[in-house]
């Protein structure tokens, strides 16, 4: 089994690349994919670049030239609930795109166009075995739900509000519902994994620099633990 991992910064994936074996490098449209093995695991890993629009050259990309079994997207996001803290983590069952909005020619909001979908689900059995892998981690909490993705980074009440209430989401960020998008027209099993680095309102800005390392770590660790169950 190959697993794709996409991240958006140096920080999510420079660890992951550097503790990879027999590694073979390729760059297409300005992206650089690492191919080789992990914790003994066919792996192509690569850093798309912010926002939904390099998330998803990533993901069709990688799933056309390099054809993985599944794909994880690992990262941070900013917490949209009250329990959620600094550095638990976010297993996605579900995405959505928090800024698709449609509803002036009578849509609701978040419809996706093409797909007919407010929520793109993720498959059940990889959803399981990420959160199990998430759940031996210490010190960690660990809730499975909807992740929202959008070309924003949230940090008013405001804005955190109007996902909570139209999608129910229980973190934000910028990349993951694009590359579920992808995933889910090609066929090919994703998940999403965010740790959290902020709590998307207004001190947002503040949080973010000083906590960004410690969730990435997070979830470069679950990353790890799910390639160590994967058959």
């Amino acid at each position: 089994m190959k697993i794709g991992i996409i991240g958006a910064m140096d920080i999510e994936v420079a660890e992951l690349i550097e503790s990879m074996e027999n590694i073979k490098k390729e760059e297409i449209s300005g992206i650089t994919y690492c191919q080789g093995t992990l914790n003994g695991k066919d792996v192509v890993v690569a850093k798309c670049g912010i926002g939904k629009v390099h998330a998803a050259v990533c993901a069709q990309t990688m799933i056309l030239k390099f054809s993985p079994d599944a794909i994880l997207n690992t990262g941070v996001a900013g917490s949209l609930n009250a329990e959620l803290g600094i550095g638990d983590l976010v297993v996605s069952s579900r995405v959505v795109q928090h800024d698709f909005d449609t509803s002036g020619i009578g849509d609701p909001v978040g419809l996706i166009s093409g797909l007919n979908l407010i929520e793109i689900p993720c498959p059940e059995k990889l959803v399981e075995k990420v959160a199990d892998s998430a759940r031996e981690l210490e010190n960690t909490k660990v809730f499975t739900g909807t992740i929202a993705s959008g070309d924003q980074f949230i940090c008013s009440m405001e804005k955190k509000n109007y996902i909570v209430e139209n999608f129910n989401a229980l973190c934000a960020e910028m990349e993951g519902a694009a590359i579920g998008h992808v995933c889910y027209l090609n066929k090919v099993d994703f998940c999403i994994v965010r740790a959290i680095s902020d709590k998307a309102d207004g001190s947002a800005h503040m949080d973010f620099p000083s906590f960004v390392q410690i969730a990435a770590k997070k979830s470069i660790n679950l990353i790890n633990n799910f390639l160590k169950t994967v058959s």
